[in-house]
């Protein structure tokens, strides 16, 4: 889970994010499991 790296966007140090195919796959680190928060286009900004 603490593969990908903390998304800058974000202050909470469980949010991370993958590059994977040119998609960025944003997740939360969860007590157990991963929740899948959202999956962007590389070329998309993140809005929070």
């Amino acid at each position: 889970p603490e593969m990908g790296g903390q998304v800058p966007e974000s202050d909470d140090h469980n949010v991370r994010d993958l590059i994977y195919k040119g998609y960025r796959i944003i997740y939360q680190i969860k007590e157990g499991y991963l929740e899948i928060i959202t999956v962007l286009h590389g070329s998309k900004l993140l809005k929070l």
